[in-house]
């Protein structure tokens, strides 16, 4: 007689679309974080084709459409950068309302990827930088960083702890952590 396996329990599932290639290492990071945390989740990370916020929003939802029967998601968020938000106001206003469209929840990355790993340093979570300076600021801290991050270099140079340090100062990052349950 076959001894009876133990129910397996669902892994909750969380959708993350970003605006390229450089979010998908970042939002595998995080699956490592959820990971070493103990946390039983799932991250499906879809990186976008780019383009403009609201293009970006509208490709995760017309996805989410087309596969809606494939998993039942927690969550439904976008990482979008703030400073294409701010250069164009009508195309936020525009991105906010294609993202209730399809149920998406934006969080941005202030000012972008570059400039939240910047915050990501010790003594540098409450830097103000603008976006056109992120990337320079942070090869001064990193220099051997180089775009896009592999999620490994990512695991080797930030702890959960260095993230949720920055979270203190950043609203976005908070709910993100709160979000995959990484803050409480």
């Amino acid at each position: 007689m076959r001894a009876r396996r133990r129910p397996v329990r669902p892994r909750r599932s969380f959708f993350i679309a970003g605006e390229g290639q450089s979010e998908r290492p970042f939002a595998r990071f995080l699956q490592y974080l959820c990971d070493e945390a103990g946390l039983y989740v799932h991250l499906d990370i879809k990186p976008q084709d780019g383009g403009g916020s609201v293009a970006v929003i509208e490709q995760a939802g017309r996805w989410l459409k087309r596969n809606r029967s494939r998993r039942e998601y927690q969550a439904r968020l976008v990482l979008l950068d703030r400073d294409r938000i701010e250069a164009e106001p009508q195309e936020g206003i525009q991105a906010q309302a294609a993202a209730t469209r399809y149920k998406l929840e934006v969080i941005f990355q202030d000012p972008n990827l570059e400039g939240l790993l910047v915050r990501l340093h010790a003594g540098q979570e409450q830097r103000k930088i603008r976006a056109s300076d992120s990337e320079s600021e942070l090869r001064k801290m990193w220099p051997a960083y180089q775009k896009p991050p592999t999620a490994e270099q990512l695991r080797q140079r930030f702890t959960l702890d260095d993230v949720r340090r920055a979270a203190t100062y950043d609203q976005h990052l908070r709910k993100l952590l709160a979000v995959l349950g990484l803050w409480s």
